[in-house]
């Protein structure tokens, strides 16, 4: 009986390590990780004072769901005053391109034709008629001149014999010194008719003709083309203006990009929100995944696209469908935190493995198995 006794510990012994050892060649590979999250900071490229959020944290925003808005200060402003200036861009625009009025170009040949007669004239001189006229004014205060001289000769010989006053004999001098020089500027102006016009106001009239007639082709011929390319531009600028604060208009309602899960918002409506700072943190549908270090010795057995189960301390008992969507094409050394330190000397790969389903359980920061069988 003695002699039994061992020979059945030593069956067992044997069993058992047989048990084992198979359980050891049949067990399924299994890879820790944690679970993480790529999530989107949200923010405001105008910024401002914070009029109303409209969740909360933990809540589900669909696909351009506002979340935060935020006061509109003078922006408003500023697209009105962007859409005056656009509007006198256009306005001025529309006015090079219809060129000028029939009334415009009217009345630019009417002062073109005025000036050329003005010229004409000026070239032509006086009139027969008006030379005549004026040697006929110049005789008729010639006669005056001898009137006048002998109205003074009688008054000074009045005087001598004491039959007028001194103030007549004045009267008489200063009525023929008036005499002589209206008949002086007759004679002048009957000179000038009869040389006409001097060489330089003949230039001055041909100059003016030439001006007055050169404005007239530059309205007939409307606005040039650099003009007209100018004032595109300048519609071009101005229509970027109201656009650009249309945008920041746009930028004053916080919105969700894609269906995601509100995760932080701290914001208080009153709150200063500067530019481009975070507004809110969203995790959107689909973006949980388990980050896996599978070791050298075993990367053969996985792959892109197999699926595989996912477990967590967290929920014991449920596994979660994993799908594997990426392997590092470059190895390292796995984290200090995953493996004993004869481990982590190891080489291993980095592979992520979706999360098919438990997006709705599962948090980052978890820690995370994956578990596939051996083929």
């Amino acid at each position: 009986m003695k002699k039994v006794i061992p020979i059945v510990l030593v069956a067992g012994a044997i069993a058992w390590y047989a048990i084992h050892r198979y359980r050891q060649a049949h067990a399924p590979y299994e890879w820790s990780g944690t679970v993480e999250a790529r999530t989107v900071q949200l923010g405001s490229r105008a910024g401002g004072r914070v009029q109303d959020v409209k969740v909360k944290e933990g809540d589900h925003a669909g696909s351009g769901q506002v979340l935060v808005v935020l006061e509109p200060g003078d922006w408003l402003a500023q697209l009105e005053q962007a859409k005056g200036q656009l509007g006198q861009a256009e306005a001025n625009l529309e006015k090079l391109k219809a060129g000028a009025r029939p009334e415009e170009i009217a009345a630019a040949k009417a002062r073109a034709d005025t000036a050329a007669a003005a010229l004409q004239q000026s070239r032509a001189g006086a009139r027969p008629e008006e030379i005549a006229a004026a040697k006929a004014r110049l005789e008729a205060q010639d006669v005056a001149v001898t009137k006048a001289r002998k109205d003074a000769d009688r008054q000074h010989k009045l005087k001598t014999s004491g039959a007028s006053i001194q103030a007549e004999v004045d009267n008489a001098e200063t009525a023929l010194q008036s005499a002589i020089a209206q008949r002086d500027a007759l004679a002048a102006q009957l000179a000038e008719l009869e040389h006409g016009n001097r060489s330089e106001e003949k230039e001055q009239a041909a100059a003016r003709a030439a001006e007055q007639r050169a404005s007239e082709r530059l309205v007939v011929a409307g606005t040039r083309v650099e003009d007209i390319r100018a004032a595109e531009a300048h519609v071009v600028a101005a229509r970027g203006k109201v656009d650009q604060v249309q945008a920041m208009i746009d930028e004053l309602a916080i919105k969700a990009m894609r269906p995601a899960r509100v995760e932080a918002l701290e914001l208080r409506p009153g709150d200063i929100l500067a530019p481009n700072a975070t507004a809110a943190t969203l995790l959107e549908d689909g973006q949980l995944y388990v980050r896996i270090y599978v070791p050298e010795t075993q990367i053969g057995h996985i792959r892109v696209g197999q699926k595989v189960p996912i477990t967590v301390d967290s929920f014991p008992g449920d596994k979660f469908d994993g799908l594997v969507e990426h392997i590092n094409a470059v190895g390292e050394y796995s984290p200090r935190n995953l493996q004993t330190a004869d481990e982590r000397a190891d080489q291993v790969f980095a592979a992520r493995v979706g999360l098919v389903t438990g997006s709705d359980k599962l948090r980052a920061g978890m820690a995370a198995f994956i578990e596939v069988p051996r083929e």
